[in-house]
């Protein structure tokens, strides 16, 4: 576990010492109080109703992030090799899974660093409304789940490519195709495939304050694995160099 946090702790400090981690925080804050602050019109304008508190910054935060995480994702891997520092990686005594899991780790970590400064908007609409707990949890528990499909994604494809730009695009990519295949109409034969894999239709019922067992094994099963088939690439590159 020592050696999984140094490898996290590494890339923690390396994120946070280059311009691109807040470049990426800049972005957020500012596409995620955008949304915030129609929210607060809306909650201010109509007093006396019920408002799902920042339900709406955080549900289009799952699409905002198909954008943002894919730029901290693409230096797991691919950045090593383009700084000819992988081959060193690999010649030190960490097991596979120790190396897979701490990147991991850090780029989740990131993640969940912006999601954890919308904080703030609840306690904002304090001040205007009513905070409904529960609601508000259940959309954090999906918000946060999705990061780390994201995270364990990006690492994956890190592995498979040697850019950085590469790996961006390609997360990017696959990020889009779970979120559009869920945007098939009922009369297609892809909908039914939509209901089971589109990455909206799963994270949509966290923000209506929906906790479904199904929901959550569909992010855990997909990040254990994404995080299975690094690992397996990881080891096929350790014995084929």
């Amino acid at each position: 576990m020592s050696i999984t946090w140094a490898i996290c702790r590494r890339d923690l400090l390396a994120a946070f010492t280059t311009p691109l981690a807040w470049l990426v925080l800049a972005c957020w804050s500012l596409l995620t109080n955008g949304v915030f602050v129609r929210t607060l019109e809306r909650v201010h304008g109509t007093p006396g109703d019920e408002v799902p508190l920042a339900v709406d910054a955080l549900y289009l935060g799952v699409f905002f992030l198909s954008l943002l995480a894919p730029a901290i994702t693409m230096t797991s891997f691919a950045a090593e090799r383009s700084q000819g520092t992988m081959q060193l990686l690999l010649t030190v005594p960490i097991r596979e899974h120790q190396l897979v899991i701490g990147k991991f780790l850090a780029s989740f970590l990131v993640l969940a660093a912006l999601v954890v400064t919308t904080l703030v908007h609840p306690l904002v609409l304090l001040l205007v409304s009513q905070v409904n707990v529960p609601h508000l949890l259940a959309g954090y528990l999906g918000l946060l789940l999705a990061c780390a499909l994201y995270a364990a994604l990006g690492t994956w494809i890190s592995l498979l490519v040697d850019s950085p730009v590469a790996a961006y695009v390609l997360t990017f990519a696959a990020i889009a195709v779970l979120l559009i295949i869920g945007l098939a109409g009922s009369e297609s034969w892809l909908h039914r495939v939509g209901e089971a894999l589109g990455l909206g239709v799963r994270s949509g019922p966290f923000f209506r304050g929906e906790v479904r067992l199904g929901n959550v094994l569909y992010f855990a099963g997909g990040t254990a694995a994404c995080l299975v088939m690094a690992h397996a690439a990881l080891c096929a590159r350790r014995i084929h160099g």
